[in-house]
């Protein structure tokens, strides 16, 4: 008898930890759901002002996207560095969002 009890007791907790890894399986696959999008290149001027100017855009569009009802606080914009040539640092404003 308690060797049946044993064995439905690892059986539980087996399929406890199969439904655990399901689970955490799923979360990965829609966290990978999300894509992002190259809204803008800033590559003029100098490197301070490429990245003054992204985050003026960034402002705008994340101010726009605070009036979407309910918010998904997984879509953003925001800035990343770009290419880097003659000195200058170019910068890309990017949109995170669901694919």
């Amino acid at each position: 008898m308690n060797r049946i009890a044993r064995a439905s007791a690892a059986f539980a907790l087996s399929a406890a930890a199969a439904t655990g890894m399901l689970t955490a399986g799923a979360g990965t696959a829609s966290a990978a759901t999300h894509v992002n999008d190259l809204a803008w290149s800033y590559n003029g001027g100098d490197s301070a002002d490429n990245w003054n100017e992204c985050a003026k855009g960034k402002l705008a569009g994340n101010a726009r996207l605070d009036h979407i009802l309910p918010r998904d606080p997984q879509e953003y914009y925001y800035c990343a560095p770009g290419a880097f040539g003659n000195g200058v640092q170019h910068v890309n404003l990017w949109y995170r969002h669901r694919a």
